[in-house]
């Protein structure tokens, strides 16, 4: 395929994922919303969840465009380019955050079956969001290993890329396979955590790594090691939080809110660009 056609077909492709995920969501809205009205006005707070989760939705929205309108006006595109990378990161965070506001108002109403399903489908789409960011703390992870000698066939890209894609894979399946098989929503509660915070951390230490070695100067590696690192800790301390406040509009809000702020954090992370000093 030409350059034109191979930008096209992209941008057809994203598109109609984009409306395959909206109208299934709409769907998913549109038969809950009797009960949805009902849970709104039964629960105290419920306004104040629409519009911290509606504001995140907005945001990384906006982020969403501005990624892809990046990725797109490159005179070529790259699967493993930043802009695309962080652009599906931001895409799959909407949904994520939509079946979230959808998840806040039925947990109560539907048979606890149906809401095992919609919660797995979060916990799925939680997964896959946080994969291009695995994606590319692989590759700066094989870079780093390459660097030693008893790591020496890692110097090859090829190599590297062959490796990357088997670890990946690997993720993956163990991942979806863990959520699949849970039998309620407790042990999803529980997994959630065992999955989500161990790849957090390797994409804080993949922007610490990054700032530390003058590599990815097209982001601020410093800020997005900042504001994932927060991301980290504020899904290590929710746990807590909900403890303290209990199950409630006041514990999501609060939640919400926290995240709002890291987001913004590393929304900055990525428009910003790293001003690394010359090398010595």
């Amino acid at each position: 395929m030409s350059y034109n056609q191979n930008k096209r077909f992209y941008n057809s492709t994203i598109l109609l994922g984009i409306i395959v995920a909206i109208a299934l969501i709409a769907l998913l809205y549109f038969f809950s919303w009797s009960l949805i009205v009902e849970s709104y006005f039964e629960n105290e707070g419920a306004l104040g969840v629409v519009l911290v989760i509606l504001s995140r939705i907005g945001i990384v929205s906006g982020m969403t465009i501005y990624t892809f309108h990046q990725w797109f006006k490159q005179e070529e595109q790259y699967f493993s380019d930043i802009p695309f990378l962080f652009g599906m990161f931001f895409l799959f965070l909407i949904f994520g955050k939509s079946l979230d506001l959808f998840n806040n108002f039925i947990r109560f109403e539907l048979d606890e079956n149906l809401v095992l399903l919609v919660f797995k489908a979060r916990y799925i789409i939680s997964v896959l969001d946080l994969l291009p960011m695995i994606y590319l703390s692989m590759d700066m992870l094989l870079f780093s290993l390459s660097l030693k000698k008893k790591f020496e066939k890692l110097t090859k890209e090829k190599y590297r890329a062959k490796i990357r894609k088997q670890i990946l894979i690997l993720i993956l399946i163990v991942e979806f396979i863990a959520g699949i098989v849970a039998p309620n929503l407790t042990l999803l509660s529980v997994l959630y955590p065992i999955i989500i915070i161990p790849s957090l951390l390797t994409i804080a230490w993949l922007f610490n790594f990054a700032w530390r070695n003058k590599r990815l100067s097209q982001v601020s590696t410093y800020i997005l090691m900042i504001g994932f690192g927060l991301y980290l800790i504020s899904s290590i301390i929710r746990p807590l939080i909900q403890i303290i406040v209990g199950e409630s509009s006041l514990f999501v809000i609060l939640a919400e809110s926290i995240d709002l702020v890291v987001f913004t954090i590393i929304i900055i992370g990525f428009y910003k660009k790293s001003n690394y000093p010359p090398n010595q």
